[in-house]
């Protein structure tokens, strides 16, 4: 029942309560799924607080923040509840304010607003008003902002093009009844935009008309309101609005077939129907200008990641560059779930005279005729599917091609790789979002199991040899489930600082024997390192260090052994050739501590390979990089930077100066070495970001480098590169370093000695645990140790009590 009707005191005071947030579900969004939507509540309740004011004493009036924590106690508590419309969760918040028991008032007036809950609408509200006192009011839906298309106007010119019209509804609602607010949404929609009028007056009075036919059971009234923002220069709007009843609605039913309506003139033969704005056609499109698009790709048939490799290659056959690429992704499929899981991802090109539907044309030639793609049904598998995704900031909408992407923002695997090469701040041309908050939405929604197993994804870092089931470099970014990696370190070198050269010169069998007792212990990689990168040591010639490393390499893969034999192998290494060599004897990784300072051609060889790569920062040489440790903040006008934690798109913000400078310096200085590393032609799926403990910082600042590791993972830059030519000739590149995993090296290293007082680097065994159980705490993906078998432990607890 609505109003309790009996007398009382004359209630002339009010306390209100306006827009208090908060999260519940009301029934089916426009994808008829029952996600949670922010909503605002604002109350306003009668009262009489005469005494109150006389006296100056709160309880002779309503507390309205004890009704406030009332209210958000309650959304909290049923923030899992399907309350199925916005009608009642208003009712509900009107019980919990006219609970005198607990605070509340005798006569309340409700609102429940949704800003979300409809993808045309600005808004939709519910007001309602409830008392114990006197009779209420009827409850209205307001719906706000439905911005339609349609042809409008009595000009002949008016009737060429559809024009936007802006509609607000006020819905009074039959008692006991709750009107599918989306339903008339979604109806009002498809009847505006298929049909046209002369006149506004008969565009509302239409409206009104279809909206009553068919909500006759739980609408009586309603008010439209028709606003046109471009029918007269110099204003902001013109329109009309009336209010019409259920009981005035005789004519015959307004009935339409998505082309006319019976009640209108028939729209020009020559118009196209869609249903949001074109901003540009293909004949738009100058040749000279210069265009950026984001194609998404997807793989589950025979190698994909080759496929995908290969898919690039072609891109360039046809003139089109790729300037970016974003992390690789594993996802379950859709729609037809009995299939392979996707690799999935984002690339970012620029090219000149093509058209998007040139471009169109050119991905399904590689699609069909250069990758043999088989289309066997909708949704199927298929060796590559390559979608244009955004191209410049252009909105088409024809029947072979809709840009945006229509499906984009439902997809997590197209969003994640996306907002990789995007950056917080880009705006979605037709939602008017950042692509980054239709993410994070995302993200909170429940998966639908009847169109996909899982909506969960994993980042890979392939590895060419290795089936991804058995690639260990598989990591999960977003709820952090994976577990750590312990890369063993095999130091085949003379004067290594931790061990001395004990593994140096060692036998094939030894290094067999040594490398089963590492992965016997928990080691997920080898990291074999050929020369000495101390602070301070001399540099051997490179066929010393070949001759160092090779064979170590070749009595791995040669072991009958097969746990040896399969074992994942790095290669700590600076030399390209000492690089190119060892991926053709078999080694997997190269682990780069110079960032390609030292030798920029093995980017060349990285890039060829198409192997994981280690970035490792550092400054100056292993002589001069003790003296490299200072470390000043950004003046250069054209790196922009952010530290945005992209799970809620909140800023992080370090409190102190000099960690500030240091994080973003490390962060900004391997961010431009890997500028030049995917100019080379190296994928972003390729890299490991490795923050360089011990590499030109001091005791402090590697401390704080383990304390901040997370960190890195939300950091973010935007380079603007100016032509020598012409300095107004800016190209931007951005670079993200999430979806990258972040490895770690705290081994025996000496500002563990240094606290703990441990001269000798194989007495800092415990120091070394610690220091890995605090990386592993700051959301650490590789762990690079010596002590393999002890650490493991360390690593095992830290993963128990960190990770899901």
């Amino acid at each position: 029942m609505r109003p309790i009707h009996s007398s009382g005191p004359m209630l002339r005071d009010t306390v209100f309560i306006k827009d208090l947030v908060a999260t519940g579900i009301t029934g089916e969004d426009a994808w008829s799924r029952p996600t949670p939507h922010p909503l605002k509540i604002s109350v306003s309740l009668r009262t009489d607080f005469k005494k109150a004011s006389a006296t100056d004493n709160l309880k002779y009036s309503l507390n309205y923040a004890v009704l406030s924590r009332n209210i958000a106690e309650y959304m909290r508590a049923n923030e899992k509840r399907n309350f199925k419309s916005l009608g009642r969760v208003a009712e509900s918040i009107a019980g919990v304010v006219l609970d005198e028991s607990i605070g509340g008032g005798r006569h309340a007036e409700v609102i429940v607003r949704s800003d979300k809950s409809s993808i045309r609408a600005d808004a939709i509200e519910y007001h309602l008003e409830r008392s114990k006192t006197e009779k209420v009011a009827q409850d209205r839906i307001c719906i706000k902002g439905l911005r339609l298309l349609t042809v409008i106007g009595v000009f002949t010119f008016e009737r060429l093009k559809k024009q936007i019209v802006d509609i607000d509804l006020d819905l009074y609602v039959k008692e006991n009844t709750h009107p599918e607010t989306n339903k008339i949404v979604d109806e009002v929609t498809e009847y505006v935009e298929s049909s046209n009028f002369k006149t506004v007056e008969a565009f509302v009075s239409s409206i009104g008309q279809f909206i009553l036919q068919n909500n006759s059971g739980c609408i009586s009234k309603l008010k439209v309101v028709a606003t046109k923002p471009n029918a007269i220069a110099y204003t902001e709007g013109v329109g009309v609005s009336t209010e019409i009843y259920d009981s005035e609605v005789s004519c015959a039913p307004i009935k339409f077939n998505n082309v006319t309506s019976e009640r209108s003139n028939k729209a020009p033969a020559t118009e196209k129907t869609f249903n949001l704005p074109t901003t540009a056609s293909d004949s738009s499109f100058a040749a000279s200008k210069t265009h950026d698009a984001y194609i998404a790709f997807g793989s589950n048939e025979g190698n994909q990641v080759r496929n995908i490799a290969d898919a690039l290659v072609h891109l360039k056959e046809f003139g089109i560059k790729v300037m970016a690429t974003s992390s690789l992704y594993i996802s379950k499929p859709m729609y037809f779930k009995d299939q392979p899981d996707f690799f999935n991802g984002v690339v970012k090109v620029t090219f000149e005279d093509k058209s998007p539907h040139q471009l169109l044309k050119i991905l399904k030639s590689i699609e069909y005729d250069y990758l043999k793609r088989t289309k066997q049904f909708e949704n199927g598998p298929r060796a590559i599917d390559l979608d244009i995704l955004l191209f410049d900031n252009v909105i088409m909408n024809e029947s072979d091609l809709t840009i945006p992407h229509k499906s984009m923002l439902e997809r997590s695997f197209v969003l994640q790789p996306l907002c990789e090469l995007l950056g917080p701040d880009y705006i979605h041309p037709v939602s008017a979002e950042p692509i980054h908050d239709h993410l994070r939405q995302l993200s909170g929604l429940q998966t639908d199991e009847s169109i996909q197993e899982s909506s969960k994804i994993y980042q890979i870092v392939p590895i060419s040899r290795l089936d991804p089931i058995a690639n260990p470099l598989r990591f999960d970014h977003n709820e952090n489930t994976h577990r750590t990696l312990i890369m063993g370190i095999l130091n085949v070198t003379p004067d290594s600082f931790s061990d001395g050269g004990k593994y140096y010169s060692l036998k094939p069998d030894d290094i067999e024997e040594r490398v089963s007792t590492l992965v016997k212990q928990g080691a997920d990689i080898i990291d074999i390192g050929g020369l000495s990168t101390r602070p301070g040591s001399d540099e051997p010639t490179l066929q010393e260090e070949l001759g160092r490393v090779i064979p170590a390499i070749r009595a791995i893969r040669d072991s009958n052994d097969s746990q040896v034999a399969n074992a994942v192998i790095s290669i700590d290494t600076y030399r390209g050739e000492i690089a190119e060599k060892c991926l053709q004897a078999g080694a997997d990784i190269i682990n780069d501590v110079s960032m390609g300072l030292y030798d920029d051609t093995l980017f060349d060889v990285v890039a060829r390979h198409g192997c994981p790569y280690i970035v490792n920062h550092t400054r100056g040489t292993p002589k001069t990089m003790s003296k490299l440790t200072v470390y000043d903040s950004n003046t250069d006008e054209d790196i922009i930077e952010n530290l945005v934690d992209i799970s809620n798109g909140q800023t992080i913000t370090l409190t102190n100066p000099a960690t500030d400078n240091l994080v973003k310096g490390v962060s900004r200085e391997l961010a431009l070495q890997l500028l030049k590393a995917f100019d080379r032609g190296i994928k972003k799926w390729q890299i490991i970001i490795d923050p360089g403990v011990g590499f030109a910082k001091n005791l402090e600042q590697n401390l704080s480098l383990i304390k901040n590791a997370s960190t890195f993972k939300s950091y973010s830059v935007e380079v603007n590169r100016r032509s020598t030519v012409d300095p107004s000739n800016v190209n931007h590149h951005y670079i993200s370093f999430y979806g990258s995993p972040i490895l770690l090296g705290t081994s025996r290293k000496k500002f563990l000695g240094t606290i703990c007082d441990q001269v000798n680097p194989s007495e800092r065994v415990i120091s070394t645990a610690a220091s890995v159980v605090a990386c592993i705490e700051q959301k650490t993906d590789i762990v690079r140790v010596h002590d393999v078998k002890e650490i493991k432990d360390a690593v095992l607890i830290a993963d128990a009590i960190y990770k899901s």
